[in-house]
């Protein structure tokens, strides 16, 4: 992936996932965002996601996987969130 595909690719998964999760991760979230720290945000974002027990597709869930491995983050998180599908 190349590094405006991560740009775009973030903006997409944090617009689309970012209002289902709650006020306490949510702000952090869009400000990180917001400046461009994409790897705050993501990261974030998964954190928040997997406490809240949030839901997501597949395909969100695998977007999300692409991001943390393109920074190489620990997907200990993200395995947690369940999917719908």
């Amino acid at each position: 992936m190349e590094v405006n595909d991560y740009y775009r690719r973030s903006r997409r998964v944090t617009d689309q996932l970012a209002p289902r999760i709650s006020p306490n991760h949510r702000p952090f979230v869009l400000t990180a965002a917001g400046a461009g720290a994409w790897d705050l945000a993501i990261t974030e974002l998964v954190g928040a996601l997997s406490e809240e027990d949030v839901v997501i597709t597949t395909a969100e869930k695998d977007a999300l996987r692409e991001l943390m491995e393109y920074l190489r983050e620990p997907l200990t998180y993200l395995e947690q969130i369940r999917t719908s599908d």
